[in-house]
């Protein structure tokens, strides 16, 4: 296991049956962490959008009782985006800890690729005025 940044074409990614040991490995390898890259972009999109909505909702209600929001469906669903947008974070740290500038590089472009499709409504400024 290398312990510095290498282009190497072998590597165990993750688990021991993700086992990669030449070029068209990596080439799919690298596909599907920038899926699952642009995927935990997606999640934490859907996060703050649900985040806002809640907060508009909200301001709208006169402020709902915290136990209330506590004990809602879009808290348990923010609960579980948030459970899987964890593991699948300390998943895509393991892969870059692997060193292999290939899949770091598929983590920075499924990063790009899943911000410009999911976050483009935070540069349109519709989600400012639940914060004023």
């Amino acid at each position: 296991m290398y312990m510095f940044f290498h282009f190497g074409e072998s590597e165990i990614i993750l688990f021991n049956g993700w086992k990669v040991v030449d070029w068209t490995g990596i080439g799919w390898s690298m596909l599907g962490i920038i899926l699952l890259v642009t995927l935990y972009e997606g999640i934490k999109s859907y996060r703050d959008h649900l985040y806002v909505e809640t907060a508009r909702y909200s301001r709208l209600r006169n402020r709902i009782p915290r136990t209330a929001l506590l004990f809602s469906k879009i808290h348990f669903v923010q609960t579980i985006g948030h459970v899987l947008q964890l593991i699948i974070g300390y998943f895509l740290m393991l892969i870059f800890m692997t060193y292999n500038v290939w899949l770091c590089l598929a983590v920075a472009i499924g990063t790009a690729l899943g911000y410009w499709l999911f976050s483009w409504e935070k540069s349109s400024g519709d989600n400012i005025d639940c914060c004023l």
